[in-house]
């Protein structure tokens, strides 16, 4: 592995790529950015096909996701733009997961309300769940490793794929619990739960980049 990774270190492409954390962080938003079309996409038609408004919901979710990714992209292919601007757009960002998390209490009401969710069919669901527990496990490495970069962009993006993965796994125990067949009880108070607990999670996410943001922005107003 050593070898293998010292000679890909050694193209300077690789080498610049894998030692740019902007590049990285860009690259990432990117491919996030077409999933999240691809989600959006999906669920709203699943929505229009299922007449359901949980996946119409779902649908909304992965949007305002994809629109903040988008938003970010922009000042990203800018290059060396204003650091206030940056703490605004990260401000921005945290209003934006407030907003966020009031489609996220809607999602758990629908669930909880209509018994809807996502279906997985046979063993589908044990590589979901892999894929959503690492998913998960990157997004919050990733929200603390690109917070110590002190680049407001870059920690911007981190928080968005954090919220992604949260309604990945609410996501995932929603299908879990109906595949199955648990009772009404227990999913209606695992659903409540565990959503609410994510949003208390994604408000505090929300708040402190807001709260920072002021701090950083005062700060920026004191220099002038």
């Amino acid at each position: 592995m050593k070898r293998i990774k010292a000679i890909l270190l050694s193209h300077p492409a690789i080498h610049g790529y894998l030692s740019d954390s902007r590049l990285k962080a860009f690259a990432s938003l990117v491919s996030s950015a077409a999933v999240n079309l691809l989600y959006a996409v999906w669920e709203i038609l699943c929505g229009i096909y299922y007449h359901s408004y949980w996946f119409v919901t779902l649908g909304g979710y992965y949007l305002l996701l994809l629109m903040m990714r988008w938003m970010l992209l922009r000042d990203m292919r800018g290059g060396g733009s204003l650091e206030e601007k940056k703490w605004k757009r990260y401000r921005a960002c945290g209003v934006l997961l407030l907003l966020l998390n009031l489609i996220l209490s809607g999602i758990v009401v629908l669930a909880v309300v209509g018994h809807q969710g996502s279906r997985y069919a046979g063993y589908l669901i044990y590589a979901m769940a892999a894929y959503t527990f690492s998913k998960i496990g990157v997004a919050i490495r990733n929200l603390h490793r690109y917070r110590a970069l002190h680049d407001p962009i870059l920690a911007a993006s981190k928080a968005i794929s954090f919220a992604s993965a949260l309604i990945s796994m609410l996501s995932l125990e929603i299908a879990m619990l109906l595949q199955f067949g648990t009772d009404e009880a227990f999913f209606r108070t695992m659903t409540v739960s565990t959503g609410t607990g994510f949003c208390v999670i994604l408000s505090a996410t929300a708040l402190y980049m807001i709260l920072t943001a002021q701090r950083a922005l005062r700060t920026q107003d004191s220099l002038k």
